[in-house]
């Protein structure tokens, strides 16, 4: 029977180790096969549209090559192909990848394009500050109310941004029982730099300091208010 000394074992078993353990390191941390050409960021309407070419300029086949986009808040990952399976880039080829993302309520934004043994590609990028606050909302309706009386008040919109806005909502709300009225929803689309005026009505049912809240929503972009009214029993009680 052959037998081979412990001190002649373990340093071969060391280096061969270490060999493994540095290969795995250089192949996914210095290669750097993945490219990005032309990365390019739009807004459309409540979304975000990112593009950029993504190339493999080596001779062998990069797999599970992803996108993935964090702003602090959320984090989204794409594959290019639709799956991680098809995620595949051919020696030489290059690919026009274009993703849209819902606007947050964030500005600052980070890209890692990423590939199985491969140095991750980092980008950044920042919206500008109309990209988040697209709409300005102005209520015209009076401080004072009279108890039971109807009032019809308007609702100016206006689309400060350089995209179209296909959906603004607009969503009022108040306690149960404050006012008369039932209140619902309005969508309304409205063009880059144009404006759109809602019509709604408001009746008090109680008298005192009444709260009246507005919502309005873009895409995932939320923005409220709330207005205090003061509501007085009669017309002589508006002095």
């Amino acid at each position: 029977m052959f037998f081979v000394s412990r001190k002649i074992v373990y340093p071969f078993f060391l280096i061969v180790f270490s060999l493994v353990i540095f290969g795995i390191v250089f192949v996914s941390f210095l290669n750097s096969s993945i490219v990005v050409n032309n990365p390019s960021v739009s807004v459309a309407g409540s979304n975000i549209i990112l593009k950029m070419q993504i190339e493999n300029t080596s001779n062998h086949v990069v797999k599970g090559v992803n996108v993935l986009v964090r702003n602090g808040v959320i984090e989204r990952g794409f594959f290019l192909k639709g799956s991680s399976v098809d995620s595949v880039l051919n020696p030489r080829e290059k690919f026009d990848f274009v993703a849209s993302i819902p606007i947050e309520n964030v500005l600052s934004y980070s890209v890692e394009v990423r590939a199985l043994f491969n140095k991750t590609v980092f980008l950044d990028f920042k919206l500008e500050e109309s990209t988040i606050d697209p709409v300005k909302a102005e209520v015209y309706l009076p401080k004072k109310l009279v108890y039971g009386k109807e009032y019809t008040y308007p609702v100016k919109l206006c689309n400060t941004s350089d995209n179209d806005l296909a959906e603004v909502y607009w969503i009022p709300s108040a306690s149960v029982g404050d006012f008369k009225e039932v209140f619902y929803e309005q969508i309304v689309p409205v063009k880059k730099a144009s404006c759109e005026t809602l019509y709604s009505t408001l009746t008090p049912n109680r008298v005192g300091n009444l709260g009246l809240s507005f919502l309005m929503k873009i895409g995932s972009i939320e923005k409220s208010e709330l207005v205090i009214i003061e509501v007085v029993k009669e017309e002589d009680d508006l002095d």
